[in-house]
This record gives structure tokens, C-alpha cells and sequence, in this order.
């Protein structure tokens, strides 16, 4: 037919994501996006979001300033609380929106903005929203955030530092604790974007600050629900003041429709399953570590953490692609990425579930040792 496009789109996804996905009506070994326990088909989460939507319908009509409450979403924020020991919890329709709401609740406190010269397009949007210089620090190096800081900040000034907790391609942490010395010295504060980290890191699952060890009043984090949690939105957790500054001084939660109800409770699902099954975390630790030790025996640069995202770069575009053509034509799916971070020709870039099989990660080492 005139004006029809015989194109179609690549890489649709006919399944849950999973350690066996569907994508283009093929079935995979699938070690791409952040699905990092299966909880996006968990049955328990699936069924509680079918039950929402048929008492509830699809949410609100109305922003939470109005009459946009419902028990589902307070349900939901008070698991939060619960799995990461609070105060409070806030959570909004959006996890690209997490680290604004954080910038716009913190505001008042701080008067110039650092930011990681490779922080995800989240953290720039917040950092330019929040309408006060904003400055650009060399990646994961706390001697030229000293460095930036000495040069731009005047006297009287506070700093506020905005990072990933783990960068979402090569997968490499912040280096938290030399951050918190730089700004101590300022009486500065740190807004981390724990998207990666929440659910993963940490003996209970808390994120990069618990990784590392650190709790201080000047710390804060905002995170997402879409990827450990199998859910979608957008959080933060903290003391009350925080969190009703969120409420009430920043128009993305006054003036927004909150998270659809049925996602919220599968969301809320999710964060009750992770919290009483700690052993999907050791399971995933232990997966990553698998994967990470075959990797590094075929050559592969690899980082000794338990970060589930594994990424290297081995030369020219052309040549990462065929690597990841040659192995879906195997029947594996890993991504090849241009993303926040990643040098001019991209990565590939391999990410390890819990409900991976140790069988299914042999496979993963073995037919890229065969490609490589």
C-alpha cells in the first residue's frame, strides 16, 4: 500500500525478559537490559498487578496533590521503608525522573552542582534542572572533584554531588568513601542516582551506600523500581523532612499522575518477594562471579565486583557487532551498546540474572571463546 514502510522494528521483545527470552519470535539465551531476578514474570508479582487493575483500573486520573492516593501506592512506600530501613518513602510515575525529585527536594541546601563527566542523561537533566552552575568532574576521580571544587566553589558556598552508584555500562562503582572525605571538608552533599545499585549491592540489598559501608547525614539516594524490583517508578527513601520536601516542594510529584495501580502493586509484590528471599542475591552473586571468571580466562578486562553488568570494548564497531551477530545466530542475545559512558565504538555488554542456569553461563564463555 502507497505510503506503508515495509521496515520493522529490531529486537522486539515477544516474552518477559528472562534467562530465556523471546525477542523477534526467536527464543534466546538472553543476557541483556536489568532484570536482574526474574521478578518482571514472577508469578506472585504478575498476579498482584491482574488484581489491581481489576479493582482499581488502570490508576488514578489525578495527581497525589488531588485525590490521587490509593492503599496500593501507600502499600507500596511502606515496603520501601521496610526493605531499606527509613523513615519515609516517595515514589513517583518515573525512575528517570528519581535523581530530579532528589535535586529539587535538596534544594536550598546547596548552591553549586558536580556532576561525573559520564553520569547517565538523568543526572545532566537534573543537574541543569536545577538552575544553578553546574560543573563536570573526571570520571570516578576524587582528586579532580577536589581539584573543581577548590576552583568554582566561593566562600560560603555548599556543593552538591551528583553520581551514579554503579554506572549502567561498564558496570564500575563510585568510589563513595573518597567523595565523602573531598566533601566533608565543605560540608557538602552527595545525590546519587542508585538505579543499578538498589536490590543488588549491599547485605540487604540497600545499594552502593551499604557496599561501601557508609551511612552519613549528608548522603542521600533515589533510585528505580523497574530493574531488581521487577516493577516501575521511581523512588526515594530517607528522614521525613526529605521526603516531605519531595512531596511538597517539587512539581514533579504535584503536578504528576503517580505510578498506574496495577504496576504498583506488582511493584510492591516484587519488594516484599526480594525482601524475604535474600538468597536471590547470593544466587546472583554467585552467578556474576561464574560469568566473571570465565570472561576473564578468554582475555576479557574484567572488574572483581559483584556488579551483575559486564562490558568491554575490543576494537571497531563493525567488529563488536558481528560478535553479537555471531552469537545470536548461536541463540544468544548479549547487547551491543553507544550509552552513557561508553567510548566512540560502543560495547558489548553482558548482564548476569539470579535465574540464570551455572549451564547457561558455560554456554554464554564458550561460544563467544569460539567467536573471539
Amino acid at each position: 500500500m502507497p505510503g506503508r514502510s515495509k521496515s520493522r522494528t529490531k529486537g522486539a521483545m515477544g516474552s518477559p525478559p528472562g534467562p530465556e527470552t523471546v525477542i523477534d519470535r526467536k527464543r534466546y539465551l538472553y543476557f541483556g537490559g536489568t532484570g536482574y531476578f526474574g521478578l518482571h514474570s514472577h508469578p506472585a508479582v504478575v498476579q498482584s498487578g491482574i488484581r489491581a487493575f481489576q479493582k482499581y483500573g488502570t490508576h488514578s486520573a489525578t495527581s497525589r496533590s488531588g485525590f490521587g492516593n490509593n492503599p496500593v501506592l501507600l502499600d507500596l512506600e511502606r515496603k520501601l521503608r521496610e526493605f531499606f530501613g527509613q523513615e519515609e518513602a516517595v515514589t513517583f510515575a518515573s525512575g528517570y525522573l528519581s535523581c530530579l525529585v532528589l535535586a529539587q527536594a535538596l534544594a536550598g541546601r546547596y548552591e553549586v552542582v558536580f556532576v561525573d563527566e559520564a553520569a547517565h542523561f538523568c543526572i545532566r537533566d537534573a543537574a541543569a534542572a536545577t538552575a544553578k552552575p553546574v560543573f563536570a568532574f573526571k570520571h570516578r576521580d576524587p582528586e579532580d572533584l577536589l581539584r573543581m571544587i577548590r576552583k568554582k566553589l566561593k566562600p560560603g558556598e555548599r556543593p552538591l554531588l551528583l553520581s551514579d552508584g554503579i554506572f549502567p555500562t561498564f558496570g564500575r562503582i563510585a568510589p563513595l568513601p573518597d567523595y565523602v572525605r573531598v566533601l566533608e571538608l565543605y560540608d557538602g552533599l552527595i545525590g546519587l542516582d542508585d538505579a543499578h545499585g538498589v536490590g543488588v549491592l549491599g547485605a540487604n540489598g540497600r545499594g552502593t551506600y551499604e557496599y561501601h559501608g557508609l551511612r552519613s547525614a549528608n548522603c542521600y539516594f533515589a533510585g528505580t523500581l523497574s530493574k531488581a524490583f521487577g516493577g516501575h517508578g521511581g523512588f526515594i527513601v530517607g528522614q521525613r523532612e526529605l521526603i516531605r520536601s519531595a512531596k511538597f516542594k517539587t512539581g514533579t510529584f504535584i503536578g504528576s499522575t503517580p505510578i498506574p495501580t496495577p504496576l504498583a502493586a506488582a511493584t510492591a509484590k516484587g519488594v516484599e518477594v526480594l525482601r524475604q528471599h535474600p538468597e536471590m542475591r547470593t544466587k546472583l552473586r554467585q552467578n556474576v562471579a561464574l560469568a566473571k571468571a570465565g570472561l576473564k580466562a578468554l582475555g576479557i578486562p574484567i572488574e572483581d565486583t559483584p556488579v551483575p553488568i559486564i562490558a568491554w570494548s575490543i576494537g571497531s564497531e563493525k567488529r563488536m557487532v558481528r560478535v553479537q551477530h555471531e552469537l545470536m545466530k548461536r541463540g544468544i542475545a548479549i547487547a551491543y551498546l553507544k550509552y552513557a559512558g561508553a567510548p566512540t565504538a560502543g560495547v558489548l555488554r553482558v548482564t548476569i540474572f539470579s535465574t540464570h542456569t551455572a549451564a547457561q553461563i558455560h554456554r554464554l564463555v564458550e561460544e563467544l571463546a569460539k567467536i573471539l
